[in-house]
Order: structure tokens, then C-alpha cells, then sequence
């Protein structure tokens, strides 16, 4: 028996002693509790739960209740400051006349928080005519200096305005001449490649349950399938969850494992030697890794079919020539790695979360994606190739390419951050690609017809971009220019276009050569200064070759170039098949009128995060993990820009907590009669929300949306007393969802983050009392609230979610919250956090994100 166990047993009455002899709040007499059972039944790391044990002694025998962060003697929070993230901005957007173009018809206004708009980063989207404004009340972080408003016309063209959040009320009038060009998403549905199938038994030779260990081995010499498989099959049925040890380390004949339940796995990693996995309609797999050994068989290794999930905490990587195919949903936290010849097809989606981890294609590997790929890296190098299909759409922070790489990009390529090529990469660009930066060093680019290729920032070295006729390459600044050849071999043109500025020619060992038009927006005729003409025009005149201020060259509109090249407005032709107005092209749903935008917050494809203290009305230790819960929210409204329903999708990222905790957002602006149905995930149980007949929680006027009345009616798989807190103690929680009807449409700035009030209720162990209710500062609380627990005088005289001091219990963050770890404050993880506080917000204002200096990362959870 391991030495510290024993000891630890022997000391339990010590323990004890200690929990009984030390003045504690009720949330540390229950982690005690729940430790001491923790040890009875051996249900943990060892090392790590004596550290837990010995922390929680040491900083729990203290007089209630226990101070936490505040200000230190001598500073003051602000009395008025309200503890947000974010600010409201009331925003009018106007839109001129165009020729040709009634006034009746409706222009697509929407507004991004990025200048690349390709990156997920849509806020908002709306309707606008001549004289009716998209006027909308947004929630901006603070932090953010900058909007970026596009206008789409009904012809198509559409034009960007960059406005600098200056004050809370932006008045914005479109200026089509001045305005630059942006690129338009619209995606396939079809692949155009075939990917491998896999044999699906009519019977399996082997049915597994939810225990017992088993090993997956194949048909020994001179067996064979009583059923005529050609390989043993095993098979985990729909409603099982299996957690039972199951080792695919097989040494006999191949064989395959069909999972139509559940197969968790967390704590394991799973190693494929001559077995394949299949994960079919609805099954679910879950591992801590996944890799390969020994593979003989011509079938794929793995193998998932629609309405499936593959989860894996850890690396999975992929070796020797091997074949997966994805059609569901692989969600990955560390590396994807594809290595030695390997193929992978992906259909479906697959997503990298760990900020430092990403999608890597190495070593003659090839990829084929028809699906949806999100990764913080892309990495295709030694000989390796990628296929993006006409439906496949990547996005990534960093794009790297090197090394007899090829890309055919069919569809649309987003790279957040950067994308840099290098040893003799080849692009072939098809359809769409959008960078932040692009950087090409020993490239072939061929930009084809139709294309765009679209950067804030260009730097090139010894690179050929051969421009095919109707193509465009559209940029910002050039920053670094040596070897750049734009090259045309076509009977018309393409256009080069830079609107900031380009650096001298005259010696960059560059030409443009053919017909293509390269149109610098801020050419000084006639001068040798900065953006004069005369450093640039030696290259040109060549073989139709074409220096120009203003494009004159038309580039006709396609499904990828965004009519960023179309300086000749054809006639509006519209498809409206709902008759809301709104062209199909732009319209979120063309088959209903209740839905024509949708807006975001945060952003189209971001997250914000709660994270809450549970002790109110006292003081806890500030890790601000005791419920930590990611959330986006999705508006959809019709064509007079007025909201028929919304989504809350969230995510419970950790309870750091051994209360007992319910959730639950209310519509200050929306009475529970306007609510036709609240759908989604359900709500267990009725207390203590229980919900009436439309969804909402019963006996409350305003809409009150109940989320969940227990963190454990949500997050299902089994874990300690605290979820996400604790070093090495991850596991991966589930995204769920809620759907919003309202019976007569809402206005959008009535349903803005100022108006979603956020709750959270807290109960002992085996109490499931209503009242207890905690909300960020400035929100009050619901007609449920027990308000006896205001008669503190530890709270603040103007606002009861705050300490006298000023802190609060309760604060929303603009993006993915990396919080502290169990017993770590968040002044002491986050650096900047009380420069922060004690100037009211306006230090320091980003002080949540991970720039250098800006926190400990010893003190911070990670996954």
C-alpha cells in the first residue's frame, strides 16, 4: 500500500481536528468533507491531493469571513465603477443613393470586430435603405478601438469603413467612393472527392456493455466470423456507456470496433495496432490520446459517420501511411498530427482548442477537407499536400507552408494572425484566401480565375504569383519586397491591388509582367518621395502591364472575389424566396421571413465567459473559478431588424465549488408572455428553477431562462468535488444550448448584454431554497430574490453585488476567460487586475488577455 495513503489514514482524526478547531465557511467545511470520503475510497491523485488538503488547512483557518483581494491601505475602488468588460455603443448607420439602384431596395449593413471580417468576427448584421438607418444599441469590450462597417449593395459590390469607437454614439454615413472592397464567404455543399468506405456488419461477433475489461483481438489462425466478417467485429450498442478498460493493442488478425454508445475513455491513451474504430450514427468516443501502431489492412483506422463525436484531451497522431475519415465531429485539445503518407478526409468539422497546439500535415501526408477546420495552427511541410474542397473552409491563427508543399484551395483559407510560406511551397488559389499578414519566401502562388487573395500586410521574397485573367490580389501595406514576380500569361486582366503603401521597386529585382493592372491607391504622380510613381514605373509597360491611382480595369463579380474588383455595377437581379426583402445571397435563411441576420455576442465564432465567486453576501478566496461558464449569444431577426429569437449556447468550464449551484439569465426587457418557447437542453428537476409551460421559469413576469439547477445535470461525466480547478484534473465539458421564441419581435438593443442579466443561485448540500441569487455589479436581482440577505451592512450602500469595499462576486469577460487555479487569487494570477480596479477601468482595460507581462501562468488553469 502506497506509504502516503497509509499515512493519510492514520491522520484523518487530525484532520478532522483541525476542520473542527478553525472557523470556517460553509464551502470549505464541505471540501473538507468531501476530501476526507475522497480518501476513505481512494478516489485520487495521491500527491496532489495531499498538497490540496494541507492548502485548504492553511488558508482556511481563518475568522469568517475570509478577506480575499481588495484594496490594498491607502487606495480606493472607485464607488461608481461597475466591474465591466464592456461598454454599450449606440451606433446609426446611414446609406446614400446609388445610381441605378432604387432607394426601396434593402442594403446589408453588418459590422465586424476585425478588419480581416473573414475571421469570425461579425457582431452585428442588418437592414438599411436611404433614409431608414440600422440603428442598434452594441455591446463592444472595452478594450476594442476600432469597428469595421461594411455595406453590401444589391448588385453585390460591398464596401468597408474602419470607425474608431470614439464615444458612445457613432453616427455613420457610408461613403461608397472612399471605401475599400471585401471579400464574400458562400461555400459549396458537395465534395468533389470520394472518400474510402468501411464494411458496417449485419451482426457482430462480439457485443460489449458498459464493464469489464476486454481486448480487441482479431481471428487467430483458422478462425473465422460465424457471420461471414472479414474482419472480428466488436460492438458497443446505442445507450451503453462504456468505461471499462479496452485495449486495442491487437496481435491476432485485424479487427474493428463499432461504437454506437459511448466509449469513455478520458483517462486512457487509446493505441491502434491492427484495429480500426468506427464510431457510427450517434455513438461518441472519448480519450486522452490517440495514436497508432502496427496497420495491415486496407481500410481506414478510424472512421466516423455523421452525428458523431471523437473527443481526445491529449495529442492524436497519425503514422505510416494510414487513412481516417471524418464525417461527425473531432474535437481535439492538443496536436492533430498527420505523418508518413498518411490521408485524412475530412467531411465534417474538427477543432483544436489548446491555443498552442494546431493541425499538423508532415512527410507526404495529404488532406482532403470538405468540412470545417479550426486550429490556432496549420502546418503543411516535407512534401505534404492539402485538397480544400469547394464546401471546406479553414481558419487558423498561423498558416505555415513549407517544404515541396502544395495547396489546392477550392474554397476559402482564413489565417487570423499569419500565413508564411517558405521552400518552395506552391498555393494554387481557386476561390478565396484571407490573411492578416502574408509573408512569402521561395513561392509559387497562382491565382486563378475569379479568385481573391486578400491581406492587411504583404512582405514577398523571390516568389512568382502568376495572376490568371479575372483574379485579384487585394492589400494593405507592403512592407518587404525583394524578387516579387507578377506574372500574366492571360488575354485579360487581373488586378493588383494596394490601398497603404509600397515600398521603393527600383531595386527589389521585381517585375509585373503581362496584363495585369496594379493599382496603388496612394501614388504620388510624378514624384520620387514615398508612393511616388517614379519609384515603381520602370516596371511596368510590359506586355500590358498597367500603373494606376484609381482600377480601371473591371473585375466581374464571383462567389469568391466578393465583387472586390467590380468597378461596373450591373442591374440588381434578386432572388427573394421569402419576399422579406432581402436578397437570397445575403439572407441568413431565404425560406423564412422571421429570420434574415443574424448578430453576435461576442463575435460570430467567439465566446465570453461568467465567472463568479459563490460565498455572497461574503467574502471568498477570489480564485473566480467557482463557476466559470463560457457562453455566445446568437440573435436572429427579420428584415425591419427586429429580434424573433435568440440562442444562448455555454459551455460550464469548471466549478471550483462543493455548494450546490443553478444557473439562469433574465431578459430585463422581455416580459416570460412574450416568450412563445424555450427549447434545447432541458432543466432537470423543479427546484430550484422550475419552469412553466413556455419554458421560462414559473411566477416571474420578466423572461427568466433557466439553464441548469445542478452543475452535475450537465456536466455527466464523473469527476471529484471540484470540476476544472485543480493541476491534471481536466476533463472536457459538453457544449449545450437554449433556443428563444418570442411571440411579437424584440428590438436588438433591448437584447444586448446590458439587458441579459446572468445569475447565479447557491444552495448547501441537500437545500434547494430559490432566494440566494448572485449577479454582476449594476444588474439587480430577480421578484425572487430573498432581499434579507441585503441587510448586511459588508455591502455596498448603492449596490448590493458589491462589497463595501468594492469588489464584487461576479464579472463577465469578452472572451475566453483562462482562469486561476483552485486558491489562487485573480490579482495575484492576472497582474494588471487592480491597476485595473482602483482606476475605475481605464488602466489596463485588456488586463484578461495573455500579453507579455500580463499574468502568471504558475497561477492559471490549464488544459
Amino acid at each position: 500500500m502506497n506509504i502516503l495513503f497509509v499515512w493519510m489514514l492514520i491522520n484523518i482524526d487530525y484532520f478532522k481536528f483541525s476542520i473542527n478547531n478553525c472557523t470556517f465557511v460553509d464551502k470549505y467545511v464541505d471540501k473538507y468533507n468531501k476530501i476526507l470520503l475522497m480518501i476513505r475510497n481512494r478516489l485520487f491523485n495521491t500527491k496532489l491531493l495531499v498538497v490540496g488538503l494541507l492548502l485548504l488547512i492553511s488558508s482556511s483557518c481563518v475568522k469568517f469571513p475570509t478577506p480575499g483581494p481588495g484594496p490594498e491601505p491607502g487606495t480606493t475602488i472607485p464607488t461608481d465603477f461597475n466591474w465591466k468588460t464592456v461598454h454599450d455603443v449606440n451606433i446609426n448607420v446611414q446609406v446614400p443613393s446609388v445610381s441605378g439602384i432604387g432607394d426601396n431596395y434593402i442594403r446589408v449593413i453588418r459590422i465586424y470586430s476585425s478588419p480581416m471580417l473573414k475571421d469570425g468576427s461579425l457582431v452585428v448584421s442588418g437592414a438599411a435603405k436611404p433614409g431608414s438607418p440600422l440603428v442598434v444599441k452594441l455591446t463592444l469590450p472595452t478594450a476594442l478601438s476600432s469597428i469595421y462597417v461594411q455595406e453590401i449593395l444589391p448588385t453585390g459590390k460591398r464596401t468597408v469603413q474602419k470607425v474608431e469607437i470614439s464615444s458612445q454614439q457613432l453616427n455613420i454615413t457610408i461613403n461608397n467612393s472612399s471605401a475599400i472592397a471585401q471579400p464574400l464567404q458562400k461555400i459549396a455543399t458537395k465534395a468533389s472527392f470520394t472518400s474510402p468506405s468501411i464494411p458496417i456488419p449485419a451482426n457482430y461477433d462480439v457485443t460489449l456493455g458498459a464493464t469489464g475489461s476486454t481486448t480487441i483481438l482479431g481471428f487467430g489462425s483458422g478462425q473465422s466470423s460465424a457471420y461471414g466478417n472479414t474482419y472480428k467485429s466488436y460492438y458497443i450498442p446505442a445507450g451503453i456507456t462504456r468505461t471499462a478498460s479496452t485495449n486495442m493493442s491487437n496481435y491476432l488478425g485485424h479487427a474493428i470496433l463499432y461504437v454506437k454508445g459511448t466509449l469513455n475513455l478520458s483517462s486512457s491513451t487509446m493505441s491502434l495496432n491492427k484495429s480500426s474504430i468506427v464510431i457510427l450514427d450517434g455513438g461518441s468516443v472519448i480519450v486522452k490520446g490517440l495514436g497508432t501502431g502496427v496497420f495491415d489492412a486496407n481500410i481506414p483506422i478510424v472512421y466516423l459517420q455523421q452525428n458523431t463525436n471523437l473527443t481526445s484531451s491529449g495529442i492524436v497522431e497519425f503514422n505510416d501511411g494510414i487513412t481516417i475519415v471524418n464525417k461527425g465531429t473531432i474535437s481535439i485539445v492538443k496536436d492533430m498530427k498527420m505523418n508518413v503518407a498518411s490521408t485524412f478526409y475530412n467531411e465534417g468539422s474538427l477543432t483544436i482548442t489548446d491555443s498552442k497546439s494546431g493541425v499538423f500535415i508532415t512527410n507526404s501526408s495529404t488532406l482532403y477537407n470538405s468540412g470545417i477546420i479550426n486550429t490556432p495552427k496549420f502546418n503543411i511541410t516535407t512534401n505534404a499536400s492539402v485538397v480544400n474542397d469547394p464546401s471546406g473552409k479553414i481558419t487558423a491563427k498561423t498558416y505555415y507552408q513549407t517544404n515541396g508543399t502544395v495547396m489546392d484551395n477550392f474554397n476559402e483559407i482564413v489565417a487570423t494572425t499569419s500565413l508564411k510560406t517558405d521552400g518552395g511551397a506552391t498555393i494554387n488559389n481557386y476561390c478565396n484566401i484571407a490573411a492578416n499578414l502574408t509573408d512569402l519566401q521561395g513561392t509559387i502562388g497562382n491565382l486563378f480565375e475569379g479568385s481573391l487573395w486578400e491581406s492587411q500586410t504583404f512582405k514577398i521574397n523571390n516568389t512568382t504569383m502568376n495572376m490568371n485573367g479575372s483574379s485579384m490580389f487585394l492589400t494593405g501595406n507592403i512592407t518587404d519586397v525583394y524578387g516579387m514576380n507578377l506574372l500574366s500569361s492571360s488575354g485579360t486582366y487581373s488586378v493588383f491591388k494596394c490601398t497603404g503603401n509600397v515600398p521603393d521597386l527600383r531595386y527589389a529585382a521585381s517585375q509585373v509582367n503581362g496584363k495585369i493592372e496594379f493599382v496603388h491607391t496612394n501614388l504620388v504622380i510624378g514624384s520620387s518621395g514615398t508612393n511616388g510613381s517614379l519609384l515603381y514605373e520602370a516596371l511596368f509597360n510590359n506586355n500590358g502591364s498597367i500603373l494606376s491611382k484609381v482600377q480601371t480595369k473591371n473585375i466581374l463579380a464571383s462567389t469568391c472575389n466578393d465583387a472586390a474588383g467590380q468597378i461596373e455595377d450591373p442591374a440588381p437581379e434578386i432572388i427573394d424566396n421569402d419576399e422579406d426583402g432581402v436578397a437570397a445571397e445575403f439572407d441568413y435563411d431565404d425560406n423564412d421571413p422571421n429570420v434574415a441576420f443574424v448578430s453576435y455576442f461576442p463575435t460570430e465564432t467567439t465566446w465570453g465567459t461568467f465567472a463568479f465567486e459563490d460565498l455572497w453576501p461574503w467574502k471568498g478566496d477570489y480564485d473566480m473559478n467557482d463557476l466559470v461558464l463560457g457562453f455566445r449569444v446568437k440573435l436572429y431577426s427579420n428584415s425591419e431588424n427586429k429580434v424573433t429569437s435568440m440562442d444562448f449556447d455555454y459551455n460550464i468550464r469548471a466549478a471550483g465549488s462543493s455548494l450546490i449551484l443553478s444557473a439562469a439569465f433574465q431578459l430585463d426587457k422581455v416580459n416570460a408572455s412574450n416568450v412563445t418557447s424555450v427549447t434545447g437542453e432541458p432543466v432537470l428537476g423543479t427546484a430550484p428553477f422550475g419552469v412553466g409551460s413556455n419554458g421560462t421559469e414559473s411566477g416571474v413576469n420578466l423572461a427568466v431562462i433557466p439553464l441548469f439547477n445542478k452543475v452535475r445535470d450537465i456536466v455527466t461525466e464523473e469527476y471529484l468535488s471540484f470540476l476544472n480547478t485543480l493541476p491534471d484534473s481536466y476533463i472536457t465539458t459538453p457544449d449545450k444550448s437554449v433556443k428563444i421564441i418570442f411571440a411579437n419581435p424584440v428590438n436588438l438593443s433591448d437584447l444586448n448584454m446590458s439587458s441579459i442579466n446572468f445569475f447565479v443561485i447557491t444552495n448547501n448540500l441537500g437545500e434547494t431554497n430559490r432566494g440566494k441569487e448572485i449577479h454582476l455589479p449594476t444588474f439587480l436581482h430577480t421578484t425572487k430574490a430573498d432581499v434579507s440577505y441585503f441587510a448586511g451592512k459588508q455591502l455596498h450602500p448603492t449596490d448590493k453585488y458589491k462589497f463595501d469595499d468594492g469588489m464584487m462576486w461576479g464579472i463577465m469577460i469578452p472572451e475566453t476567460f483562462n482562469y486561476p487555479l483552485e486558491f489562487q487569487a485573480v490579482d495575484l494570477a492576472y497582474l494588471h487586475f487592480n491597476e485595473w480596479a482602483l482606476s475605475g477601468g481605464v488602466d489596463f482595460n485588456d488586463w484578461y488577455k495573455n500579453l507579455s507581462g500580463y499574468r502568471d501562468d504558475t497561477k492559471i488553469f490549464t488544459y
